[in-house]
């Protein structure tokens, strides 16, 4: 209650505990006085206002009257205008006058003023069961009266009871996966429903740019993922998710530590100097995926990192893959190697569902390479040893000399004695090496009313890396809320926070002291202790310059990684046709690095311990407006949908960094860099801005639902682009043909769908950098009288007339249905050219900088998708399965004429094509060494002679040989490219039990066998330095081996034959399987809705012929490949 005199206030907030005090109020302050009308009826007051509040109008009142108001805030409104002019007025005709929309009572000289009581609603009890179209009953389904805040859900035996009151005409009965469907309630009062599952096919919908269609109205190439198929249990992104998931799309993984890169590839990579990275759109804002975590400051690498890992995988709905230029082009000049459309969960009407699912995983190494134990490293190093001596002193089999006749062998470096004593050794590479596990929660909660809609999410994700000191630990949450703002406005946003923390370790394929920790681990010496006698860490008598495996674990290395993803929209409804959308956001990344080299390792002792802190910030802002009308025309017999829309996106970025060295203490870590002593501590910072604005727009037509016609074109002006070609201008156009719907097949009942695409269009690839301006670089030093002097040089010539590169892309599509949608799936057939590449030509000048940058030269690329899905049972065993293949070739077009080639070398060759010379075998003993190699010893490698020199040109082949080997020999032996991609699921459902198995696997790509090189059989003979070398040495050819296996270890790079280390490699990895229950709803329904639990077995086996460790990870001294055991929980209350 409150009063206008009275000190006495009580709010409206108000609960119950405040209704019970003030309904005692009223009883003992009121009531006992009784009603007093008469005074009321008597009192004349004079009132003359125009316009005025409610409240000033009860402030005049008691100013001429002894009478006092009493009301609740939440009952009238205060701030009601009055106009009212009652000259010498009873009080009771004035409060009929300005409170005929309330109550009120007088009591003795109070006047209470109340809401007037309603009239009770009638309502009707309404029951019925909702059941999918086989009869089986659906548990929680939203059942809503239309337009009303008001609905219930399913029971277990798909019933429901409802009370509607009698103004309320409709029921709008939902449930995920089936169509929506509304009844009339008339005068019923028992109304049961049959819903109809979506049509996979035809009424699915799909994310477009800047919109959605029905996946049947589609005239581009778009394949979609759906999460739900996809097991999240052990990946950090969503990336990780995709690989065999899309036709036309190759996910490669560049390091498999915690939180480790990942690159895709839509159609290939025909790009050669503007990268092949796609465009991401995460809820319609495209951002740049740049990598914001700075380097470490001092020699060592630390992998790659994924940019996707900020987005919880938990809260994605979908994932839209856009491949052709009529899907592309709307998104202009970065849109060249595909689009990537990521949608987020949303919530949705009903009442609220909160949603908890948590795994635990277990990570193991899933191959390890096997290093020579500290006897079979002693043995070897002796068979080495003597037969160098015997090859230094051409004694047989390396030539025809006497043993007597030779110097003296000075004897095998280790003797019997000590070879038996000395056990396995050390295990470098165990030490540093664990059992790995992973940790994850997430949590939702999604409700809403027909009005409003919201979904919140937390997620914890925390992974223990195979490798000591290796983690990644994830923070992040999101929120989506949809709100309609009246019938024809609505409004939402979009936000993700994420904090990222990572312990990094040293990696790489750097040699002697930037080793790398597994490379050094993998070389280092077995038969040295971790520590000497000292209890410093110890180092090869031999290699000094190689750190200590285990000394490179007190390397502190943290990075820190803050992301805010927001966006907000409102949508206007103008008429009924035209729909206008105002979209903004931001993107801000901040990326901390900070490391720390302590005098007890290598490089640090050299430095007298080394700190370095750097940072690295972007900030992306997006305004974009967008109107979309469609029409139905032709009494609804064609359909147009225009879409126009202005796009501005502004990208900022600063970093900074700074270190110091020479410390007293490894105490501080990086936190005291003032503690340093070194007379010029590196100090680093940059700065700069790129804007993009585009005007863009398509229409869609839909003629007789036959024919369909799609026309896009977006003009984008970027900053990146040279002066003089500031603005790009990218068109498009795609025609399908329903032929299912024309009437020489509309009969034809196994044919659901049959349709052929076709499109052709531009896009560009505004990834050209910085490189058509002119840059100076800074802190340049040079020395002036007797100091060191800062400067700055030219580093980069501008070139006004720099450009994008431009795809131009040709696509012919089929999609095909059958038996009612059981077999569904399409066939793609694409043909692109990359113009205008990112180059650098070279300069007939003496200026500083002797190239710049231009657009030289194309590639092109030819492809074939297929896709497959098909329903092979149904019934209480069901079973579905999916396929896709896809193939592309990249190969040169035009070169850049600044570029030489080799005389083998082909204009038109694969980009990443491979050339080398082809062995022939082992030179075995007492076999006459080839013509073209006289001094080729036994247990070394032959190589064919192929081809020659032309004496009179160089430049040019004979064609013929040419009795030596040289690099007229080498030709094409493969591309690293894979010939065919392939992915392939099935799932399984039997009752409570569900069965996910997925493969995916690659043919024909050639790989070296890096591994082999560096470690195994080629030039051991550096195991006399004392560098551990891989078990696969033992097979090595020697004289009383004489194998054909490996050659000899005093293998010569010349003479080895380039393609024995080179394999032409197929593989089908088992990406996951994984087994689910399902608890009955009867056995759960009085605390959760739905119950499940599963295992999943991640990377549990590969078919491949390849030799090495793994055929898609396999670099020198690499982060190994893990298989992953996990359990988890999914509930839903």
């Amino acid at each position: 209650m409150k009063t206008l005199k009275h000190k006495k206030t009580i709010t409206k907030r108000s609960s119950f505990p405040y209704k019970v005090i003030g309904l005692v109020l009223y009883l003992l302050w009121v009531q006992p006085f009784g009603a007093n009308h008469l005074y009321a009826s008597e009192r004349k007051i004079n009132i003359e206002v125009n316009d005025v509040t409610l409240i000033d109008v009860l402030k005049q009142i008691e100013a001429q009257s002894d009478y006092v108001f009493f009301y609740n805030n939440a009952d009238i409104d205060t701030e009601k205008k009055i106009s009212i002019n009652m000259k010498d007025a009873n009080i009771k005709d004035v409060l009929d006058k300005i409170l005929n929309e309330y109550s009120y009572r007088i009591n003795n000289k109070k006047i209470i003023i109340t809401a007037k009581r309603q009239a009770p609603v009638r309502t009707n009890k309404i029951s019925g069961v909702v059941s999918d179209d086989s009869g089986q009953p659906i548990i929680g389904g939203n059942v809503l009266v239309k337009g009303l805040n008001k609905g219930t859900m399913t029971n277990i035996d798909g019933k429901y009871t409802i009370d509607v009151p009698d103004s309320a005409t409709t029921l709008v009965i939902s449930y995920i996966g089936y169509k929506k469907q509304e009844v009339e309630i008339g005068d019923r009062n028992y109304i049961p429903v049959t819903l109809q599952k979506n049509d996979v096919l035809m009424d699915e919908v799909v994310v477009i740019g800047y919109g959605t269609v029905k996946k049947s109205d589609l005239t581009g190439a778009v394949s979609s993922v759906k999460t739900e198929n996809l097991p999240i249990a052990a990946n950090t992104s969503v990336t990780h998710m995709l690989a065999g998931q899309a036709a036309g799309v190759m996910v490669k993984q560049n390091s498999a530590q915690p939180g480790g890169g990942i690159e895709i590839y839509v159609r290939g990579a025909a790009s050669t100097g503007a990268g092949n990275d796609p465009l991401y759109v995460i809820d319609g804002f495209p951002v740049t995926n740049k990598s914001v975590e700075p380097e470490s400051g001092n020699r060592y690498e630390y992998g790659s990192r994924n940019p996707m890992n900020s987005l919880n995988p938990n809260d994605i709905e979908s994932i839209e893959i856009l491949k052709d230029a009529s899907a592309t082009a709307i998104y202009g000049a970065r849109a060249a190697n595909g689009v990537i459309l990521v949608t987020t969960k949303r919530g949705k009407s009903g009442k609220p569902i909160v949603k908890y699912n948590a795994n635990y995983s277990i990570q193991t190494i899933a191959k390890r390479l096997e290093m020579l134990s500290a006897k079979e490293f002693m043995n070897v190093s002796n068979e080495i040893s003597y037969q160098k001596w015997r090859m230094d002193n051409e004694l047989y089999p390396y030539g025809g000399e006497l043993e007597e006749d030779a110097l003296p062998y000075k004897g095998n470096p280790y003797s019997p004695e000590e070879i038996a004593a000395a056990g396995e050794g050390t295990d470098w590479f165990g030490l540093l090496t664990r059992d790995g596990s992973i940790n994850q929660h997430n949590v939702s909660v999604s409700a809403g009313t027909e009005s409003t809609r919201f979904l919140a999410s937390l997620n914890y994700y925390k992974q223990k890396g195979v490798i000591k000191n290796s983690d990644f630990q994830r923070i992040s949450g999101r929120i989506n809320l949809d709100q309609d703002l009246g019938k024809y406005v609505k409004a939402g946003i979009n936000a993700t926070y994420s904090t990222i923390f990572n312990n990094n370790v040293p990696l790489g394929e750097g040699n002697a002291e930037n080793s790398s920790l597994l490379n050094s681990a993998l070389h280092y010496d077995p038969l040295v202790p971790v520590k000497d006698e000292s209890g410093n860490y110890a180092l090869s008598p031999t290699l000094g310059m190689i750190p200590n495996p285990v000394s490179m674990l007190e390397i502190t290395d943290q990075t820190q990684t803050d992301r805010l993803l927001a966006n907000g929209y409102i949508e206007a409804t103008f008429w009924k046709d035209l729909k206008v959308k105002l979209n903004m956001g931001i993107d801000k990344n901040q990326g901390r690095r900070s490391t720390y080299l302590p005098k007890s390792t290598l490089y640090g002792k050299q430095e007298g311990g080394k700190a370095n802190i750097n940072e690295n910030r972007t900030v992306d802002l997006l305004f974009e407006l967008t109107a979309n009308y469609t029409k139905q025309l032709f009494k609804e017999r064609d359909r147009l949908e225009v879409l126009l829309g202005y796009s501005y996106q502004q990208e900022n970025w600063d970093g900074l960094g700074a270190g110091s060295s020479q410390f007293f203490t490894d105490l501080f870590l990086w936190n005291k860099l003032e503690a340093g002593n070194v007379a010029r501590p590196p100090v680093s910072s940059s700065k700069g801005k790129n804007e993009l604005g585009s005007y863009f727009g398509r229409i869609n037509y839909s003629l007789l639902d036959k024919y369909l016609f799609t026309f896009s074109l977006r003009y984008d002006g970027s900053s990146k682009f040279g002066k003089n070609n500031k603005w790009g201008l990218f068109p498009s156009g795609a025609f399908a043909w329903k032929m299912q719907n024309e009437n020489f097949l509309k009969d034809v009942d196994w044919l659901s769908e049959l349709k052929l695409r076709v499109s052709f269009g531009q896009t560009g690839n505004s990834n050209i950098g910085g490189n058509a301006y002119e840059y100076y670089e800074a802190g340049n030093q040079y020395v002036f009288g007797d100091a060191v002097q800062t400067g700055s040089i030219k580093s980069q010539l501008e070139n006004p007339d720099l450009k994008w590169e431009t795809t131009t892309e040709l696509n012919v599509g089929l999609d095909f249905g059958f038996l009612n949608n059981r077999i569904t799936g399409s066939f793609e057939y694409f043909h692109k050219v990359v113009s205008d590449l990112l180059a650098f030509r070279k300069l007939n000048s003496l200026m500083e900088v002797s190239t710049i940058a231009d657009n030289i030269g194309a590639t092109q690329s030819t492809g074939y998708e297929f896709s497959l899905n098909t329903v092979n049972l149904t019934g209480p065993f069901k079973w579905n399965t999916t396929l896709n293949i896809s193939s592309y070739n990249d190969r040169w077009k035009e070169r850049n004429p600044d570029v030489v080639l080799a005389p083998y070398e082909k204009e038109d060759a694969p980009i990443r094509a491979i050339y080398g010379c082809v062995s022939d075998g082992i030179l075995q003993i007492g076999e006459t060494p080839p013509a073209s190699m006289p001094d080729l010893l036994p247990g070394q490698m032959k190589v064919k002679d192929l081809n020659g020199f032309d004496p009179n040109d160089g430049s040019k082949l004979l064609g013929h040989p040419d009795g030596k080997i040289d690099a007229a020999d080498r030709i094409y032996l493969g591309s690293t490219d894979p010939k065919v991609i392939i992915g392939f699921g099935n799932m399984f459902e039997y009752k409570n039990f569900d069965l996910n198995i997925f493969f995916y696997g690659m043919f024909g790509q050639y790989v070296a066998n890096s591994n082999r090189a560096k470690y195994g059989p080629s030039g051991c003979e550096y195991i006399l330095q004392r560098q551990n070398y891989s078990k696969e040495v033992l097979e090595w050819w020697t004289p009383d081996n004489p194998t054909n296996k490996f050659p000899s270890g005093f293998y010569s790079a010349y003479y080895g034959g380039d393609d024995w280390l080179l394999e032409k490699v197929s593989f089908v990895r088992c990406k996951n399987i994984t087994l689910g229950y399902s608890f009955p709803h009867k056995w759960i329904h009085k605390v959760f809705s739905q119950a499940r639990i599963y295992v999943d077995v991640e990377n549990p086996f590969i078919i491949t012929n390849y030799q090495g460790l793994d055929p898609e990870m396999d670099s020198k001294g690499g982060y190994p490949s893990q298989r992953t055991y996990s359990i988890g929980i999914d509930i839903t209350f």
